[in-house]
């Protein structure tokens, strides 16, 4: 199934080669799905075929991000979800990949939620209720 969404999916297929661009250990990261909702409440995710986990680069990065926009008084969440997507001429349906773990700037957590669309409604239910 092809993803509606996805507007020049020749472009799409276009890796980004951060060849080059290392600054002591820091070395650019991509982050699979950002959100926010009406600039208070923001979301990062990182999708892994399998069970792979994040690097630890991927770790610190998604902590920092989380960390930095709830010390300055927003609601901030990271995720790690999985999908069984083998396939590469198919697209990863996001929405059902299954969630395995949740940052909310002090720790990893479990989450009640199985798929990053449950993980979503929940968290943008928080945000209307919080608002």
């Amino acid at each position: 199934m092809k993803s509606e969404l996805i507007t020049n999916r020749s472009r799409a297929k276009q890796l980004m080669a951060f060849d080059g661009l290392q600054y002591g250990a820091c070395r650019p990261t991509d982050v699979d799905l950002s959100m926010d909702f009406q600039g208070r409440t923001f979301v990062f995710g990182e999708l892994k075929g399998g069970n792979v986990g994040l690097t630890l680069g991927q770790k610190i990065h998604l902590e920092g991000l989380v960390k930095a926009i709830r010390a300055g008084g927003k609601v901030a969440y990271a995720f790690l979800a999985n999908h069984d997507t083998e396939d590469t001429t198919h697209d990863v349906k996001v929405s059902t990949a299954r969630v395995n773990k949740v940052y909310n700037g002090v720790l990893w957590y479990t989450p009640e939620q199985e798929t990053v669309d449950e993980l979503l409604t929940a968290i943008h239910k928080e945000h209307q209720d919080a608002n």
